[in-house]
């Protein structure tokens, strides 16, 4: 993968991030029983909203710049966040407690955070597109202050430690999440030739077969042998 790929890959799967974050507060939103925090949870996805929106345009403008085949490749398709950026038990406000929602909002945030700090230096701080980055990471921070603001409200007692650990969970869990489709997207550029061969040779095969077995136009089929294939 040369630069060029690599920045279009990054700018595909922090859009994938984030629509997938959308989506994740939207239904919190929806199950939440409490005004304050539907009204929260709904800013929140209308945030991460726009946020993919920009690194779609983003994506757009740069993917024009190359080759149609490598812009192809890195196009945005919903389709696979499932999997990826979203739980194919569901959502993660349905299988989680209230208490590890928020520990993932909270450590989420500030990772996306640190992922858009990379953006932006490839972006460059003082450019149009670097500005846009600089407000989405002040969004971030804000989006990770009131997650840590409803911790130290709702559960006085937890200790530093603790979101030192959600946050180390999490960390990890994005990095496992990198290297399994990573790896994927490897495999299949290996395999998808083999696959490609093999049906090659069962088209070839197939092409040496006495098919007038199965013609039976004009024959009554109720005077076909038992043994004949149909």
């Amino acid at each position: 993968m040369n630069d060029e790929e690599k920045n279009l890959n990054i700018l595909l799967e922090t859009a994938s991030a984030e629509f997938g974050s959308a989506l994740e507060m939207l239904a919190a939103c929806k199950l939440s029983d409490k005004s304050n925090l539907c009204s929260g949870y709904f800013n929140h996805a209308k945030d991460e909203y726009n946020h993919a929106e920009t690194l779609m345009s983003f994506l757009s403008k740069f993917g024009r710049k190359t080759s149609t085949k490598i812009a192809r490749e890195y196009r945005f398709n919903t389709r696979s966040l499932i999997g990826k950026y979203l739980s194919r038990d569901g959502f993660l406000v349905e299988t989680m407690n209230i208490k590890d929602f928020i520990a993932y909002v909270y450590t989420n945030e500030l990772l996306a955070k640190e992922s858009f700090e990379g953006i932006l230096n490839l972006l460059k701080p003082n450019t149009k597109e670097g500005k846009q980055i600089s407000l989405i990471m002040q969004d971030e921070l804000r989006h990770h202050g009131l997650a840590k603001k409803y911790f130290l409200k709702h559960y006085p007692k937890l200790q530093p430690w603790h979101l030192k650990a959600y946050k180390l969970k999490g960390t990890i869990s994005n990095k496992g999440r990198k290297f399994y489709f990573k790896n994927l997207r490897f495999l299949d550029k290996l395999f998808s030739p083999l696959y490609l061969l093999m049906a090659y040779f069962a088209g070839v095969t197939v092409s040496f077969l006495n098919l007038n077995e199965f013609n039976k136009k004009g024959k009554n089929l109720m005077e076909l042998s038992p043994k004949s294939i149909i």
